[in-house]
């Protein structure tokens, strides 16, 4: 009566070959599920760009840069968005500078769309469409016009005051080149 139970059961060869089959499918299940879960999580620069709203423009403290941009496109053509994607791993490179140097310029957003993923900014009335854009000196956000077809565009702002304006891809790019290489820009 005990024999069946003391004999121990022998795995066979079929056996061991279906755990091994059903072991490795979950684990490349649990691989892919790591992979897409890491790709699906990459960073963009409006995940690590601050975003201001209306009055906040002009309100930080010390010397910092605005990036104007647009998230969906404004124009008709949609060309603001192209150049925008091509500054993008600029403006990220430029936002992983700033937070290895505390000394450099701090860049923040300013989305000019009328909505958005959190809303609203309160942005899209600075926009115009008959006029050239007119930033430079203005010290309220009431002052500043941008014209739709410049964006995306980058100012300066010291003291208050919006004091640079940078309204090519070239003239952004060698404006944030010069400030990740140390010099002072100007």
């Amino acid at each position: 009566m005990n024999r069946p139970m003391s004999r121990k059961q022998k795995l066979s060869f079929r056996g061991l070959v279906f755990w091994s089959i059903i072991a490795l499918l979950t684990l490349i299940f649990i691989v892919l599920v790591i992979v897409r879960f890491f790709s699906s999580r990459e960073t963009t620069f409006s995940d690590n760009l601050i975003n201001l709203k209306e009055e906040q423009v002009l309100n930080q403290e010390g010397s910092y840069y605005v990036y104007v941009y647009s998230r969906v496109g404004v124009t008709e053509h949609k060309l603001e968005l192209e150049k925008a994607e091509d500054l993008e791993l600029l403006i990220n490179n430029y936002i992983t500078y700033v937070k290895k140097h505390s000394n450099a310029k701090r860049i923040y957003g300013m989305v000019v769309d009328s909505t958005g993923a959190g809303g609203s900014f309160g942005n899209r009335g600075r926009l115009v469409f008959n006029r050239d854009t007119e930033v430079v000196g203005a010290s309220k956000f009431d002052d500043l016009w941008i014209n739709a077809e410049d964006l995306p565009i980058l100012f300066v702002v010291e003291g208050k005051k919006v004091t640079r304006a940078f309204l090519t891809e070239n003239e952004i790019r060698e404006e944030l080149g010069r400030a990740m290489e140390g010099e002072t820009g100007g």
